[in-house]
């Protein structure tokens, strides 16, 4: 690694700035680290750093967090001597085994310290060089992206930020403040949103993001975000993954789970649009399916089990629980007043509509060979304990409203739920085979802290957008009822179009003027993440004010008009946080802020002084306190599985060391001991009283644990998922899953469908996880660009017929915008399909209009549909060999370095 850009990023606290003998100390610390990632692949050792000179017990390990959100949660430890990080280190407080395993970090969470240490920080305070306050011809918007950047004060800064908020509430009101936000961003948005809040409200976003229908359409069947627990897991005899690739997506434990099953003598299958590392792992067979036909698939599979159970005498299929359990398999469960041909079993075969749901039909559509969708299914439903757990992937797409009912269908069919080593459904990707009650609980300061009971519960109501979502779905009150004066969101796909074409959808039939005139980026890379990168620049460039705070300059930075360089997590006293349901983590303070960087809270004090917001109600008590309050309200599990009882022990003395109030407690661990280790861990065992098998009480008795669903049972027909997703607007549907076409789905890649010629867009785009990036974080850091690569993956036959090979640069282009990547040619991907990882930061060649980094939201637009989730996998595209000026590797990439220090 360049140690000139490396010393950009580390600041000794003495005077400011950064002396010679400070840099080449840091400089050696960071090298050595550096060198030993080439060697083990980012594996750091744990040994104690010996460059400052002196013994290791002049240094310390100091837990601390990896703030990424990929939904693992790895135990992250550096070594800190002389005030200075040295090496990275990993959970090693007990010895590692098949039930209670060592909490690993991977190579992203372990690369942290050249993020918090990175040429990209945000050293200062920012603004715009040609923007000026006002609103009007002041803004020169069109520059956004453009423009330079000038050094100013703080005072400066937050003056202006006051001074234009007020402007903007006087002019347009609250509502046109829009502050988006996902699961990233929530500990700066916490801190601003609350001051907003006590000042008259802002704008939110909604809609589903990583869990797709799962978050949405799912619980209105009965089917939560919820799998077995891991010690369960082993029970299953078949595993079917699908969509599901944790190896990249999830690094960490979860694939170390399901590789003990495997051991344990589990059979895995994978369903997927590439043969992709878990696969390759742990499955014997995979099964292709192309991008939004994971229905028609299941409607194959549900086609050849009622065929073969017919033929079998009613043997094959588990009537017992379709019967008990679910609304809607066949005219005779179906709620009272339904259309008795309106049935999962006349639709699959076909009785009504004519048009059997057969292999070959399914087969037409999502690419699986017949014999394969017939093998597959049978194998499956001949299975006693088999589980189908899906990740979200394939419900990101623009006609998956129907999945959930339908996986549900067939999950039913095959005996696959409530049962020991037996589940059917998806957790979203956001615990991995950690289900069921935490074992360990506490606050988190980047949730909703203690202090919010404190300083009044007005602080937590948004005056616009609400706080509470309507029945189970991610959709804002009024969104079905519409009232005139209610709360109201803009939904994450009409963010930039809203800005653009000046109107937003608050349900069916209700089109509202966009009030948005100053965006207010919170941490979050909307910009980024969200689909539609391009129009998201185009909407910027039309604001009248836009301001950002994050650490780095990502790209919400490089189109704001004032920048705001916050602290890392590294920065800051610390907090709790869960990994998986058996552990929580406890992080500490590393370094001082750097540069004149400040933290969130700080930020929002600074901007309430001169807002005139009181300040108790938004902080009544200090951060120190308010981290003592988390800590002391952890709770831990008894052996019966059922009682809490304190989780640290905190005397008199610990109290008054810390300088904070509290009430002395017994616990299972000494607070010192808790802040030193920065992990507890409950340690499980086969038999214990912490299982949890999804739906098992409700299969056992489900009229007297009945569901939370219209009917109380698992609905394959439900009415009012129907009747709420048509509130909205985007999509008509009925009581009962149906495939069909996906917008800029596999069909869309004819210009002629039946006689299957291609059209302008041949292929099909899908955007996946990979090992550089947790979303967009890591985005920035050279190490993880040299070690994962970032190409857009091909098969060899469309790569033939594109005229690109390996080792080329392509052309990728789609209706909304245009990429270049280097290719990789592998037959791990289905022909008609491309992929390329999603997290890359933006950098558009503005005499071009392509963007050089590969982002993959420069590709995907934001179609409407459903629930208003975030469809990323349906995207059609064309790809061609690139003929203009090649980049460099993306490792060589300059850092977005502002003012550099001499």
């Amino acid at each position: 690694m360049d140690t000139k850009q490396v010393r950009k990023g580390i600041e000794a606290r003495e005077g400011g700035g950064v002396s010679r003998r400070s840099f080449l100390k840091w400089s050696s610390v960071l090298a050595g680290a550096a060198a030993m990632s080439g060697v083990v692949g980012c594996g750091f050792s744990q040994a104690p750093p010996d460059e400052a000179g002196g013994g290791a017990s002049e240094g310390r390990w100091v837990s601390v967090q990896c703030w990424s959100d990929c939904g693992s949660r790895g135990f992250n430890k550096v070594y800190v001597k002389d005030g200075l990080v040295g090496r990275a280190g990993t959970d090693d407080g007990i010895e590692d085994s098949i039930d209670c395993p060592q909490v690993r970090s991977c190579a992203r969470g372990r690369a942290s310290k050249y993020h918090v240490f990175s040429a990209d920080r945000l050293k200062y305070p920012m603004k715009r060089k040609s923007w000026q306050p006002g609103g009007g011809e002041n803004t020169n918007g069109e520059m956004r992206g453009r423009d330079e950047w000038e050094r100013i004060s703080w005072d400066e800064a937050l003056d202006l930020v006051a001074n234009e908020v007020k402007r903007i509430i006087d002019a347009y009101g609250n509502e046109a403040i829009l502050m988006p936000g996902f699961v990233s961003s929530l500990f700066g948005q916490w801190d601003v949103g609350r001051m907003l809040n006590l000042s008259g409200g802002y704008m939110d976003n909604w809609g589903a993001c990583s869990s797709g229908v799962w978050g949405s359409a799912a619980p209105y069947t009965g089917l939560l975000e919820d799998l077995n627990d891991r010690l369960d897991m082993r029970n299953a005899d078949l595993i079917v993954l699908w969509g599901y690739n944790p190896a990249w997506s999830r690094a960490g434990l979860p694939t170390h789970f399901y590789e003990v099953c495997r051991r344990g003598g589990t059979k895995f299958i994978s369903i997927d649009i590439f043969r992709n590392a878990t696969s390759e792992a742990l499955s014997e067979e995979w099964i292709p399916v192309r991008p939004g036909t994971d229905v028609a698939l299941a409607l194959g599979m549900s086609y050849v089990v009622l065929k073969e159970d017919e033929a079998r005498g009613s043997a094959l299929i588990d009537w017992d629980f379709l019967n008990r359990c679910c609304v809607g398999f066949d005219a005779e469960h179906l709620p009272a007043g339904a259309d008795p041909q309106n049935n999962y079993k006349d639709y699959v075969l076909g009785t009504y509509d004519g048009t059997p749901k057969t292999p070959e039909w399914a087969s037409e559509i999502c690419g699986t060979p017949p014999d394969v969708i017939s093998a597959t299914a049978l194998r499956i439903a001949e299975t006693e304990k088999v589980s189908i757990c899906m990740a979200p992937a394939p419900g990101r797409t623009t006609n998956a409203s129907a999945l959930p009912q339908t996986i549900l269908a067939f999950g039913a069919m095959c005996g696959g739920i409530g049962k020991s080593g037996c589940v059917t459904g998806s957790d979203a990707g956001h615990t991995w085979l950690m289900e069921g009650k935490g074992l360990v609980l506490g606050g988190n300061i980047q949730g909703e802290p203690s202090w919010t009971t404190a300083g009044g519960k007005e602080m937590l109501v948004n005056p616009i957008s609400g706080n509470s979502l309507s029945r189970f779905t991610q959709t804002p009150d009024g969104m079905y009822t519409r009232p005139t004066q209610g709360y109201t969101r803009i939904n994450n796909n009409e963010m930039w179009t809203s800005i653009l074409n000046g109107t937003y959808t608050v349900g069916k039939g209700d089109i509202r003027p966009c009030p948005t005139k100053m965006l207010w980026h919170t941490h979050s890379n909307c910009m980024n993440q969200a689909p539609g990168t391009m129009l998201a620049i185009d909407a910027h460039r039309k604001l009248e004010f836009v301001v950002c705070q994050n650490m780095v300059m990502a790209t919400p930075a490089v189109y704001a008009d004032i920048v705001l360089p916050v602290t890392s997590q590294w920065e800051r006293l610390g907090d709790l946080a869960y990994s998986y349901r058996e552990q929580i983590l406890l992080s500490s303070q590393v370094i001082e802020p750097m540069f004149e960087a400040k933290d969130d809270i700080w930020i929002a004090e600074e901007l309430a002084k001169r807002l005139g917001i009181d300040g108790e109600k938004l902080t009544p008590y200090p951060l120190v306190q308010e981290r003592f309050n988390q800590i002391a309200a952890a709770l831990v599990v008894e052996d019966d599985g059922e009682t809490y009882v304190p989780l640290v022990t905190i005397t008199q003395e610990d109290i008054e060391k810390r300088g904070v109030a509290g009430i002395p407690q017994e616990g299972r661990i000494a607070i010192d001991q808790f802040e030193k280790d920065g992990i507890y861990r409950v340690p499980r065992r086969e038999g214990d009283n912490f299982g949890h098998i999804v739906l098992k009480a409700f299969r056992d008795d489900p009229e007297g644990k009945p569901l939370a669903t219209d009917t109380g049972k698992l609905e394959i027909y439900s009415e009012l998922l129907a009747e709420d997703l048509n509130a909205c607007g985007w999509e008509t549907i009925g009581p009962l899953p149906q495939y069909k076409p996906a917008i800029e789905g596999y069909e869309e890649t004819f210009s002629d469908w039946g006689n299957k010629v291609k059209g302008e867009y041949p292929l099909q785009l899908a955007t996946i996880h990979g090992l550089r990036f947790a979303h967009s974080t890591f985005g920035n850091i050279p190490m993880l660009r040299e070690m994962f690569d970032h190409p857009i993956y091909i098969n060899p036959i469309d790569a033939q017929t594109c005229g690109v090979v390996t080792g080329d640069t392509a052309l990728v282009t789609s209706k909304w915008g245009k990429v270049i990547r280097p290719v990789l040619c592998t037959d791990v991907i289905i022909p008609g399909v491309v992929a390329i990882t999603q997290g890359a930061w933006v950098d558009i060649d503005e005499a071009t209009g392509v963007d050089k980094a590969g982002c993959a939201n420069v590709l995907v637009g934001p179609n409407l549909c459903a629930f208003g989730h975030m469809a990323f996998n349906s995207c059609i595209v064309k790809v061609e060999k690139w003929t203009g000026e090649v980049p460099p590797p993306d490792a060589l990439w300059p850092a977005r370095e502002i003012f550099k220090e001499d």
